[in-house]
């Protein structure tokens, strides 16, 4: 009988430490959705005009408070439209670059800017309902796939959300699953196959 017990014990264990874990993260995702922005937008703030979508950094320099700098004279072009890697190892400034980017961050000196425009003089909202970001690790919640999609604008409508799966070049898959948006995904996609 305690060999029978075995197996289901240690399936237990897994799963308390596959929770705990989880719950870690949870945690972490809400102290820092919690956390206020460090940067303010300036008072003369306007939109982010719709163009391309070139992105340049010009002479950025960068470091986390008085640390080492992260990143030294970094000018480069990012062209619209085309598929650009960031390839480096551990610590060397791409998450840093994307947040920087996304105007998580102002750089130390120099410049980013967007079809021209220097992003630190444009409205959050304008600059980030235009960005998307994709990290290494997925992430979806046990919940629909619409829910999911709605994670960061809980607000969108059908039609929003079902722009952005074409966006994502997922609408097609997302209608042939059996009960298309509605359907549940189960945590980190569970019920998914593939």
């Amino acid at each position: 009988a305690l060999l029978m017990a075995y197996e289901p014990a240690k399936r237990l264990m897994r799963m308390r430490v596959t929770v705990e874990s989880n719950l870690v993260g949870v945690r972490m995702m809400y102290e820092l959705l919690d956390q206020e922005d460090t940067l303010t937008e300036a008072p003369d703030a306007v939109d982010l005009v719709p163009g391309p979508g070139a992105v340049e950094l010009r002479d950025v320099n960068f470091s986390y408070g008085a640390g080492q700098p992260v990143l030294s004279n970094v000018s480069i072009t990012f062209e619209a439209g085309v598929t650009t890697a960031l390839v480096g190892p551990s610590g060397s400034g791409k998450s840093t670059l994307l947040n920087l980017v996304m105007r998580l961050y102002d750089p130390t000196e120099g410049a980013v800017l967007i079809d021209g425009q220097d992003i630190s003089g444009l409205t959050f909202d304008s600059l980030r309902h235009r960005m998307s970001f994709v990290g290494q690790d997925t992430f979806l919640f046990s919940a629909s796939v619409g829910d999911n999609i709605r994670v960061s604008r809980p607000d969108a409508t059908d039609e929003e959300v079902f722009a952005a799966a074409r966006a994502a070049n997922a609408h097609d898959f997302i209608l042939a699953l059996p009960q298309g948006y509605d359907t549940p995904v189960g945590e980190n996609g569970a019920f998914l196959s593939g």
